[in-house]
């Protein structure tokens, strides 16, 4: 396998990507809107309804032992960790399904397969650059956004608290899991754009993969499991082994001419 011709493939469909604000502009616009707009609201919730909050939560039968007496910082770092960090593991989700639909999918779309299958390229090297396109931006803008969402909220909770909230351990791992995540979102979109007829039909299986994302708010306020190291460690497991059984099944089913 040449590397160059998938990195050529890889650039390629970057660049389409970017060439089309319809396609980038929703891609960026959303994941920073949550890393700015999401912390903002934290603290205000933070410093002026935190008693109130921490009160409902702790009345529950299984509510969390961190909010028992919990202050308003103690408030504040629960609530970035275990509510609206698992929000921000949709943002990979979410980018790299946009990304590798139109990749794969958007090649019958937009009539470009024939050209591109004419190419002298092997399958691995096409498979290949598919999936470093649909990678390589959603690593990045997950990081970015990870990163302004922690400056944001570290710079509110420094003012109020004279403490920096983030990073933590488990701030850490979420950041850690996102890359596995992207690649098991991108190895789903990869077996289903083959069968599909277009771009809306591959994005529309990443909601397989949002729903259990977002079920782990609930999860961590019913107390029913503890967003820590260990959960994330175990998660991290879980998504390495689904993302080494698809890509092993991509590449075994993969066909260049259904992209026709």
């Amino acid at each position: 396998m040449d590397f160059r011709n998938a990195w050529a493939i890889a650039v390629k469909d970057m660049r389409e990507v970017f060439s089309s604000v319809s396609i980038y502009g929703p891609m960026l616009a959303v994941p920073l809107f949550f890393a700015i707009v999401l912390p903002v609201l934290t603290f205000y919730v933070t410093i002026y309804a935190a008693p109130s909050v921490i009160s409902r939560i702790s009345s529950l039968p299984s509510a969390p032992p961190i909010l028992q007496g919990a202050n308003a910082a103690t408030f504040m770092r629960y609530f970035a960790i275990n509510v609206l960090g698992p929000i921000f593991l949709t943002m990979p989700i979410l980018t790299s399904s946009v990304i590798s639909a139109d990749s794969f999918a958007g090649e019958k779309e937009r009539k470009t397969a024939e050209a591109l299958l004419a190419t002298p390229v092997r399958k691995s090297e096409l498979l290949l650059g598919k999936i470093m396109a649909s990678f390589i931006p959603t690593i990045i803008l997950t990081i970015a956004v990870f990163a302004i969402y922690g400056a944001v909220t570290n710079t509110f909770a420094m003012g109020s608290f004279h403490e920096y909230i983030l990073p933590t351990a488990a701030w850490l791992m979420m950041i850690l899991a996102s890359p596995f995540l992207a690649i098991v979102t991108i190895g789903i979109v990869v077996l289903v754009s083959s069968h599909v007829r277009g771009v809306k039909e591959s994005q529309q299986i990443s909601t397989l993969i949002i729903l259990p994302v977002l079920i782990m708010p609930f999860v961590s306020i019913l107390g029913l499991a503890s967003l820590t190291v260990a959960f994330f460690a175990y998660v991290i497991l879980l998504l390495a082994v689904m993302a080494l059984a698809l890509f092993y099944v991509s590449v075994r089913t993969f066909r260049k001419d259904r992209m026709l």
